[in-house]
């Protein structure tokens, strides 16, 4: 055995948790940012679809039921401010009627939001932010929408996302979940996969209401209260 693997071997015995913790770290530095894997996701329409850059899952066919269900589960939190994290494309949000609801789309893609300002921006009304859900800042909103987003996040940055929801103060979350799933996997961030949110590792409780969106596949968005997460 080299030195250098003698030594690793060492440390690895008298101190995991620090060679673990350091391992974490050095990945952290050595991995693409979430702002660079999803730019380039956007700029080589990675995932696509000829309707929308955000993929299958936000063409018109795919959301008929969130857009019309929508409204009425909004007034229902009462909710005077929608925060959509991530916002996407656009492309199904600007058919749904959210009548005198506000509404902030944030998305980590510079351009992509830069673009759904020139297009779709009414001050007072709809805008738009550059934002990384997992980490930055977001505006307290009364609902928070988090549709077919954390299925393309690893499991740390889902955590992290979460954590952030939860620092704004907004009472409820309506977020995709799969209930056709039985185990839930991990993915590298970018990827994608099907989560059953009331399985390890998350442990949701039961959704406060389902909007089932593909009875085929178990595809629904439910509603918790963040401060239950």
């Amino acid at each position: 055995m080299r030195e250098s693997e003698s030594i690793r071997s060492f440390l690895k015995s008298r101190f995991p948790r620090a060679v673990a913790v350091y391992r974490m770290a050095a990945e952290a530095l050595t991995r693409p940012s979430l702002t660079t894997i999803f730019s380039g996701i956007y700029h080589n329409n990675a995932w696509q679809d000829p309707e929308s850059v955000s993929g299958k899952g936000s063409t018109l066919a795919r959301t008929n039921a969130i857009m019309n269900q929508l409204p009425a589960l909004l007034q229902e939190c009462h909710a005077d401010l929608l925060l959509d994290a991530a916002c996407g494309d656009f492309n199904w949000m600007r058919n749904s009627n959210l009548g005198k609801v506000r509404y902030v789309g944030v998305d980590i893609v510079p351009d992509l939001i830069r673009k759904n300002q020139q297009l779709y921006d009414e001050p007072g009304r709809i805008e738009f932010l550059v934002a990384d859900i997992t980490k930055d800042p977001l505006p307290r909103a009364d609902a928070i929408l988090c549709r077919d987003c954390l299925t393309h996040l690893s499991y740390s940055r889902i955590k992290s996302a979460i954590s952030n929801f939860k620092t704004t103060g907004t009472k409820y979350l309506l977020c995709t979940t799969h209930t056709s799933i039985t185990d839930n996997v991990d993915c590298p961030d970018g990827g994608w996969r099907s989560l059953n949110l009331q399985l390890e590792p998350f442990n949701f409780p039961e959704p406060l209401k389902l909007i089932v969106e593909d009875a085929e596949v178990g595809k629904c968005v439910g509603v918790w209260q963040l401060s239950e997460l």
